[in-house]
């Protein structure tokens, strides 16, 4: 399944292989990926305590299933293939459901934080506000959304083809403030890629 993180995966394991001239070795080495991961869902947990979560899109469930100090977690997606393997993997940690970014199926005020990491980017750029607007309907007053995304500096496409847009830091912020009171941000380097992390307070009608 594209783009869904889970232990399994070459790319997110701890060990490789490293050439030398007398042939291939084992090696532990920091895999960048792997840490990328790690952190975003560090940076949720310790806003998690104590509130119920929603992590959208969740893909196979493992992020969801490392949120720490959450009273609730709930992961969502549309894959119902990734859906089905998160409930396998991670049934017993948190709930899973199918669903749409630009239709969350819960009602209104259900969670104290919307964690979308890594996901706007797989939405196209019309379907932005329409999950912002979602993500503020579901989140209680006071609620926060946290939401990463990457992109080039040099403002080139990063050639993943599951990114149907990807955001520059100026524009994610605007995305989110119509809805939104930014209270924080910060950004990472990962190779050529940089990842813009912003935490947002629900703004009250």
């Amino acid at each position: 399944m594209a783009e869904r993180a889970h232990p399994d995966d070459p790319g997110f394991r701890r060990s490789g292989t490293f050439a030398l001239r007398k042939g291939i070795v084992p090696w532990w080495f920091r895999n960048l990926y792997r840490a990328e991961f790690f952190h975003r869902y560090r940076w949720a947990s310790r806003r998690a305590a104590g509130r119920s979560v929603l992590d959208v899109p969740c893909g196979m469930g493992w992020g969801t299933s490392l949120i720490a100090g959450a009273t609730e977690r709930v992961g969502l997606d549309i894959s119902e293939e990734a859906i089905e393997e998160a409930q396998q993997r991670y049934g017993s940690l948190a709930t899973f459901c199918v669903g749409s970014m630009t239709d969350l199926p819960f009602e209104d005020q259900r969670f104290d934080l919307v964690l979308c990491l890594e996901g706007i980017e797989h939405i196209p750029r019309e379907d932005g506000p329409v999950f912002i607007r979602e993500a503020w309907r579901c989140l209680t007053p006071g609620g926060i959304l946290l939401i990463s995304s990457p992109h080039r500096k040099d403002g080139k496409h990063s050639g993943n083809p599951f990114h149907t847009y990807e955001y520059p830091p100026a524009e994610l912020r605007d995305l989110v403030e119509p809805a939104f009171t930014v209270v924080d941000s910060h950004e990472r380097r990962l190779r050529d890629i940089r990842i813009h992390y912003i935490e947002a307070r629900k703004h009250e009608s």
